[in-house]
């Protein structure tokens, strides 16, 4: 079977289109990614992911205007994705969203996961094209946790050992970046254990705002570029400005692929 899904990652959206950060206008370069998008691969995928930090500052305003950007709607009953968003000529595309550490928890549930009540941890599970996706929540704060409730949701979601495929907004291995890399979880070891011998295909992080691929024993792990502004690789913050990118994924026969596609300003 075949499962194909692009993901894009920490958006920063600020609460109108005319808001910006540092001078950079986070919503012209969201349209921008999803225009590309719609050009180039939104007919040959299955749904769209959006690994955390869709706003910048979480209040009510910012997640309208999040979803006005999407025109999100509600879900139809087995889609993969927690709301339904219009992506060029599509308008019916799946979207999921994890919660970053910039997502207020009660508002990220209320206007991008609706079907859910809200709760301190967004861990969520899906199968699709006979992959299982897994949802992980490191916690609401920058410096990411494992919680003995997450690490004993990944355990059951591994337990039917099928192809699986990890979704988290934290990154679980070093960037580069190294003030950014301070947020790594010092229990990031535990994970390590639940995956040996298990069919894990992938992890896919955000966070870190760069791009970047490694393995962990015989776990591939893959970084993305935001889509708001970047890092310097230096022991300080101070942003850059570099082409957006977005990971187009394929899963095939338990093969998976992987392509970045870069987008200019």
């Amino acid at each position: 079977m075949t499962c194909t899904f692009v993901q894009i990652t920490d958006h920063h959206l600020r609460e109108a289109e005319d808001d910006l950060t540092c001078g950079y206008s986070t919503a012209y370069a969201f349209r921008v990614v999803l225009e590309h998008m719609a050009g180039h691969v939104i007919d040959d995928i299955d749904f769209l992911v959006s690994t955390g930090d869709a706003v910048d500052v979480p209040s009510d305003d910012g997640y309208q205007h999040v979803c006005r950007l999407l025109d999100a709607r509600s879900g139809a009953d087995g889609a993969p994705g927690h709301r339904i968003v219009s992506v060029g000529h599509r308008r019916d595309v799946p979207m999921v969203f994890l919660a970053g550490n910039h997502d207020d928890r009660d508002r990220f549930f209320r206007w991008l996961v609706p079907q859910t009540s809200p709760r301190p941890l967004h861990n969520f599970a899906f199968e699709h094209g006979g992959v299982r996706f897994i949802g992980l929540d490191w916690g609401a704060p920058a410096k990411a946790f494992g919680h003995p409730e997450m690490f004993r949701f990944l355990r059951e979601s591994l337990a039917a050992d099928v192809p699986s495929v990890l979704l988290l907004h934290h990154h679980v291995v070093p960037s580069g970046i190294p003030w950014v890399d301070d947020f790594i979880a010092e229990n990031v070891h535990e994970l390590w254990p639940i995956l040996r011998g298990r069919p894990v295909l992938g992890i896919f992080c955000g966070h870190a705002h760069c791009t970047y691929e490694t393995t962990v024993g015989d776990v591939p792990v893959f970084g993305l570029r935001s889509t708001a502004p970047q890092f310097v690789p230096q022991e300080t913050p101070l942003y850059c400005i570099q082409p957006l990118h977005y990971r187009w994924v394929r899963i095939e026969d338990g093969v998976l692929t992987t392509r970045i596609f870069e987008v200019p300003l």
